[in-house]
Parts: C-alpha cells; sequence; structure tokens
C-alpha cells in the first residue's frame, strides 16, 4: 500500500488516503444510499480499459442484454480505441465472452454524471476517480463493496502484462462480484 500512495500525485495520495480511513460502516451506509437513489449506469473502471474493466463490460452484458446500455467501461489512463491486451483476448472465451472487437474509452469519454455508480477493480483507480471527480466521490466504490461476507477481495489486482494465468485468475474475480453489481440497477 506504502509503494501505491508513493506513486499517486499528490490529490490522488489525499484521496486514497481518505478512502483507507473510510471505516466499512460508513462505506456500506454510503453504498446503501446511493443504491437507493435508482442509478442509471454502472461504470466499470480499471486503469488501460484493455482488461479488467473490458472484460466485466462483456461478461455482464453477455449475462444479462437487457441492462447492457446500462452498463459502460472506461481507464483512468485509457487510450482511446487501443485494442484489448493479448492475454485477455485469449483468456476471456474461457468465461463465455469475446474482447476480440474491444477498443479501450478514456474515463473522460464516457460523461460520468449524477446518476452513474463507479465501480473501480482497484485502489489506484478509485483514488483518481475521486481526486478528478470530487463531487462524484460519493458515488465511487471498489467492485468488492459488494461482496457478501465470503472473504473475496475488494478489489482485482491489475493483471496487465503478468501473463495468462494472472489474467485468468482476475477474470474469475470478476465473475464473483460483477453479477452483483446488477442488482443496483433495474433492467
Amino acid at each position: 500500500m506504502v509503494g501505491l500512495l508513493r506513486s499517486l500525485p499528490g490529490p490522488a495520495r489525499m484521496a486514497a488516503i481518505g478512502r483507507l480511513l473510510e471505516p466499512a460502516a460508513a462505506r456500506h451506509r454510503r453504498l446503501a444510499d446511493v443504491i437507493a437513489t435508482d442509478p442509471e449506469r454502472l461504470v466499470l473502471v480499471c486503469h488501460g480499459n484493455i482488461m479488467r474493466s473490458a472484460f466485466a463490460v462483456a461478461y455482464l452484458h453477455q449475462g444479462a442484454p437487457d441492462r447492457a446500455a446500462r452498463v459502460v467501461g472506461a481507464g483512468t489512463h485509457a487510450q482511446s480505441g487501443r485494442a484489448a491486451q493479448d492475454s485477455a483476448i485469449r483468456v476471456a472465451p474461457e468465461f463465455g465472452v469475446s474482447l476480440a472487437a474491444h477498443t479501450a474509452t478514456p474515463l473522460d469519454a464516457v460523461g460520468l454524471g449524477a446518476g452513474d455508480v463507479i465501480i473501480c477493480m482497484d485502489r489506484a483507480n478509485e483514488a483518481t476517480i475521486v481526486a478528478r471527480y470530487g463531487s462524484l466521490a460519493g458515488r465511487v466504490f471498489l467492485i468488492g463493496d459488494v461482496a457478501t461476507s465470503d472473504g473475496a477481495p475488494r478489489f482485482i489486482a491489475d493483471p496487465y502484462a503478468r501473463g495468462d494465468a494472472a489474467t485468468r485468475v482476475a477474470f474469475q474475480q470478476i465473475v464473483e462480484h460483477a453479477p452483483r453489481w446488477l442488482a443496483v440497477i433495474r433492467a
């Protein structure tokens, strides 16, 4: 965690510290309050939108096509139009989806709004978004914040350039968490 904090620019570092200090009960109350607003969209976010968020969106679209228009993905540092990472393309079919045609979307391009729930794959993404979009900070969560008490991790490590095995682990964790978020938005 210390390495993460050192790697973040000042405003994101302060946002990350604030989130680390947020009591679990406060986070759960904040989540319940956001869910009660009947959110318009789920915005799944990772670093480059070429692995984790890309897979999560494709997986949710495949599993709930009636809600596909309300589930989008983006990257805090995405390069517009970049293809999914090779290991993501190879591993995704094991979970019934394809990333062969995926292209990355920068976070700024999705037009975040007050009706969105922003779901981050890891703490660095969470801190970056809270620092950039302070007015939406209360609507930003980690993917594991909807987890039950099954001991699942609250965030999903970035498997970028770590091979198929790391990608498979990350995708399996997404499969465990992502469907719980569908209950947040209605069809």
